[in-house]
């Protein structure tokens, strides 16, 4: 039951930009977990048949995938983009389930102290992502 409120209550999401919390809609959110569960099943999958017989240094390539798989996540769960927050935008309609400059409906962050608020927000993103793919990339790597 907990399951489904939860569920229900992400879904559910209001769809207005708030600093450093909100600047992507629930298309943008859920392709960006999907993609991102794609790209670490894929890393995983792709260590354990064709890395198998790899030295153990080489294998730390997919460290890549990994980090962009993970902070896809990290945006999905968050319904914050830090593309987004780079280019100062945010978009709850995206019509291609990525940040877009061409989307009809992009918005564009007011206020300076809002931007920087954005940009604080995803270097924390990034740098979390940074070291969950280091860490797994390197368990990855020595098993």
């Amino acid at each position: 039951m907990k399951l489904v409120t939860a569920f229900a209550k992400w879904s559910e999401m209001s769809p207005e930009y708030v600093p450093g919390k909100c600047n992507i809609g629930t298309r943008g959110r859920a392709i960006r977990v999907s993609t991102g569960a794609v790209l670490i099943a894929l890393s995983v999958i792709l260590r354990l048949t064709l890395l198998e017989q790899v030295f153990w240094a080489a294998r730390l390539v997919l460290v890549v995938p990994i980090y962009v798989g993970l902070l896809a996540v990290l945006e999905g769960s968050t319904s914050f983009c830090v593309l987004h927050a780079a280019r100062g935008t945010y978009d709850f309609n995206e019509p291609m389930g990525f940040a877009s400059n061409r989307s009809e409906t992009l918005g564009r962050v007011g206020s300076v102290e809002w931007k920087k608020e954005d940009r604080r927000k995803a270097l924390r993103m990034h740098a979390e992502a940074a070291l969950g793919s280091i860490l797994l990339g390197v368990l990855l790597a020595l098993t």
